[in-house]
């Protein structure tokens, strides 16, 4: 009996548009529903499959502008000239991936540059959902099942897919893989890929920062604590990120 009247007490789980929409204008509210309802995987899975599909036309779109494409060809023939300096490959080997990389066609740079962001989208999608929910069980004694901190952080990464949205047209609109929403556009055209103060500086986009706080505020919600502290400890692993990425050279190049 007392079973049936909490159940009455929680309404039914909105729409997965709803809470989309909720995302950017209500997080707190959003986030406050998704800690007492059960897991809804509308809530991860479609923002995890648009992400992907986002992926393959953003690397097509690259392709079929020609200023793009070279500086993405560019960007890697400095990664592989700075391996022959480093020793890590041998000059007949950088000959002929160079070589590869300039007569491969439209397929090729599909394959390995979608198919490579597939992969690096799913791994750090359910690798950051396993560390979160490890923080949640760890760190913040919280209940929340893997399935839930999957859902917390697929309505988050929403954010991001409209950051990335906004970013292919401003990188089509200025023809500069550096033209993002954020202090990259400072040195738009001077970006020094050996700069760790320009790839620390390239990594504050504003879509990023936005994703970071609506984030805390949803680990916040389900285990129960103040935004404060959920804030507190996604903003400190993004800025951890940010160091060690610049540091090992992941940051724009």
């Amino acid at each position: 009996m007392e079973e049936n009247l909490n159940n009455a007490q929680i309404p039914a789980p909105s729409s997965f548009m709803t809470r989309a929409a909720n995302v950017f204008a209500a997080p707190t509210e959003l986030y406050a529903e998704v800690a007492v309802q059960p897991v809804q995987a509308s809530s991860w899975s479609i923002p995890f499959i648009v992400s992907l599909l986002l992926a393959i036309v953003f690397t097509f779109s690259l392709y079929n502008n020609p200023t793009l494409r070279q500086q993405v060809y560019d960007a890697q023939d400095r990664t592989w000239k700075q391996a022959v300096a480093d020793g890590k490959m041998t000059q007949s080997q950088y000959e002929q991936m160079s070589t590869g990389m300039e007569s491969s066609g439209p397929l090729m740079f599909m394959l390995i540059g979608g198919g490579s962001a597939v992969v690096i989208i799913s791994v750090f999608f359910f690798g950051l959902a396993l560390l979160l929910w490890l923080i949640l069980k760890l760190l913040l004694k919280a209940s929340a099942s893997y399935g839930k901190t999957l859902e917390v952080l697929g309505l988050a990464s929403l954010i991001s897919i409209a950051g990335t949205i906004v970013t292919l047209l401003l990188m089509n609109a200025f023809n500069s893989m550096h033209a993002t929403p954020g202090a990259s556009l400072l040195f738009m055209d001077s970006f020094d890929p050996s700069s760790m103060v320009h790839k620390t500086v390239a990594a504050l986009n504003i879509f990023t920062i936005w994703e970071v706080i609506v984030l805390g505020i949803g680990i916040a919600k389900v285990s129960g604590k103040q935004n404060g502290v959920g804030i507190g400890i996604i903003g400190g692993l993004w800025v951890v990120w940010v160091f060690v990425s610049s540091l090992l050279g992941f940051g724009m190049r």
